[in-house]
């Protein structure tokens, strides 16, 4: 729908006085600037900028959405090794994303401000003088491959480790293994693994790297690696033809590599460029950066080939910078009791933040209408919870180690034959499961189940995270029972009983019974169970990493989510459990 009046025009005749003063500001700067372009709802000007004894152009381009969004302001004038594109000479007058920029801020001053400043950053790099640049500019790298990501291929990755073993020659062949993303296979999107760079001759001992617990059918590709030395352009075709050229000159001294020169006859293939980038800020922060080029042979076109762009992405280690706590919870076991509402957001956000070992138990299966509270949709529908979340956190979370058993926890038998052909006491299963974790879990929302673990855990010196919901999901609540501290969740209970700890908030109305089951359920969406969810995650990683991630000393917590006037804002209130003399607990 087209927008009529005010609401349609363009910023610069809405606001015609914002215009003028952004023409103002460069005049009053010792600019002149002129209106090259109005199209679609870019304002472009070209402006002659005074810059020591000379004048540079620059080209100022307004958003759509000026002034609530900053410009962008480039110029052929000036080659700059840092806070310039490489490409299309755009200056970085602002860091990305930093909430630096003001819409009462007009253009001018923003250059005038910041243009002499970054141009003395690049004089102060060049002359060595690091601790002076660090002082006027943002202290991050500025690696090459950031700029060519808008040109890359859609839908197509390929992914290396964190830090690739290259060889320090000049090229060499190199192990890629594919799977295809559409039918298209090979002529459509595609993820790849770079394995392994390999010198022209000679040996290399550094390992092939691979995803942990690769999924689904990888098939060996060719590849191919090359030294290239900056400037690099911009154009894959251009990049494809200095990746040739530094192939032919390595085929004159070893003919091992003349298949490598030949022109793609392959379906895929990728040639890996490796230059020296920035990587890290600071003198010493250059290294190996990598680019990713698919060649692809043109059906029924012999000795055609097409050159596209491919974006990599490190794997591994990178991960660890964005959440540190992940690498005190490598080496660590959960054991998950209960995958449903709340269990199973539970069991994504564990793996998500790198868990090393997580172990599912649950008996139900997927229904389609717990689609509207659980986190897996259509294609889970009919499979045992635990084999879905298993399948999915596997194939999307490789560095959790996942395991599950369909079982139902305490059920109980009045079939002495029955009994006699089970393969182990449950209880006996139930305690090795516990006595291998480092934490206990149990999402189940049964108070016999809760209580049950509770006892074990207690005599297994293992910590426990127990939450569940209330009716209605009204409210919920968390508790956390660590061996070494007085009080139980049988102590717990007593005190709710009580009311010396007040019961977290319940919607009796809350409850359904669905067409087609035999037991009642609590109505309510996943937005109001992840609450407890996201609490049970926050606790089990500062009971596992507590040196990295401070616990609290609290251990129940309840959840309000129903306030005044049946406002749903979430509050949390919390304590201590207080031992009750006649429970066994406190004569332990």
């Amino acid at each position: 729908m087209a927008l009529t009046g005010e609401a349609g025009k363009d910023w610069w005749e809405r606001w015609n006085g914002l215009l003028q003063a952004e023409f103002d500001a460069f005049a009053a700067r010792g600019a002149s600037a002129r209106i090259v372009s109005q199209a679609n709802g870019f304002l472009i000007m070209a402006v002659d900028w005074p810059l020591d004894d000379r004048t540079i152009r620059l080209d100022v381009g307004f958003s759509p959405l000026h002034p609530y969004f900053r410009p962008t302001v480039t110029t052929a004038d000036l080659q700059l090794a840092r806070h310039q594109h490489p490409f299309d000479g755009g200056l970085c007058l602002l860091v990305q994303g930093s909430g630096q920029w003001h819409g009462v801020e007009r253009v001018a001053d923003l250059i005038a401000s910041q243009l002499a400043s970054i141009i003395k950053v690049n004089q102060l790099r060049a002359e060595g003088d690091w601790g002076g640049a660090a002082e006027l500019e943002e202290q991050a790298a500025d690696p090459l491959s950031s700029y060519l990501a808008g040109s890359a291929e859609e839908c197509s990755a390929v992914l290396m480790a964190s830090a690739p073993a290259i060889p320090r020659s000049d090229g060499g062949p190199a192990q890629f293994a594919v799977q295809w993303r559409s039918t298209r296979r090979a002529h459509g999107p595609f993820e790849a693994v770079l394995r392994k760079c390999e010198p022209a001759s000679g040996s290399w001992l550094a390992p092939a790297f691979d995803l942990p617990q690769p999924q689904g059918e990888w098939h060996r590709l060719p590849g191919r690696w090359a030294r290239l030395a900056g400037p690099l352009p911009d154009d894959p075709a251009a990049l494809l033809e200095m990746a040739d050229a530094a192939f032919a000159r390595l085929a004159l001294a070893d003919k091992a590599l003349r298949p490598h020169t030949a022109k793609a006859q392959a379906e895929l293939s990728i040639t890996a460029i490796v230059y020296e980038d920035e990587l890290h800020y600071g003198p010493g922060g250059r290294g190996d950066n990598l680019l990713f080029l698919a060649v692809r042979g043109e059906p029924g076109k012999p000795g055609k080939r097409k050159c596209t762009l491919v974006r990599g992405f490190r794997v591994g280690a990178d991960r660890l910078v964005r959440l540190p706590v992940a690498a005190a919870l490598r080496t660590r076991k959960v054991l998950l009791l209960g995958c449903g509402a709340i269990g199973s957001f539970v069991a994504l956000e564990l793996a998500r933040a790198g868990v090393g070992q997580l172990r599912l138990v649950d008996h139900d299966l997927v229904e389609p209408g717990n689609s509207v509270r659980w986190p897996l949709g259509r294609p889970y529908w009919g499979l045992p919870k635990v084999a879905a979340l298993h399948a999915f956190l596997s194939q999307n979370y490789p560095w959790t180690a996942t395991s599950h058993a369909v079982l139902r926890i305490g059920g109980a038998l009045a079939d002495p034959e029955a009994a006699a052909k089970l393969t182990g006491n449950p209880r006996e299963q139930l305690r090795e499961m516990i006595a291998e974790a480092d934490l206990v879990i149990d999402a189940t929302a049964s108070d016999e189940c809760q209580l049950a673990v509770a006892h074990l855990c207690r005599d297994l010196t293992r910590p426990l995270v127990v939450g569940h919901a209330t009716e209605g999901l009204a409210g919920g609540a968390v508790v956390r029972l660590r061996p070494e501290r007085p009080g139980c969740l049988a102590c717990l209970h007593d005190h709710w009983s009580e009311g010396s700890v007040a019961l977290p908030p319940i919607d009796s109305s809350g409850t359904v019974t669905p067409l087609g089951c035999n037991m009642p359920t609590f109505t309510g969406g996943a937005f109001d169970l992840e609450e407890v969810s996201l609490e049970m995650v926050r606790s089990a990683i500062g009971l596992l990493a507590p040196d990295v991630r401070d616990p609290g000393d609290w251990d129940w917590s309840t959840l309000a989510l129903v306030g005044e006037e049946g406002r749903r804002l979430p509050a949390w209130s919390s304590g201590k459990i207080v031992p009750r003399v006649t429970c066994a607990c406190s004569k332990a």
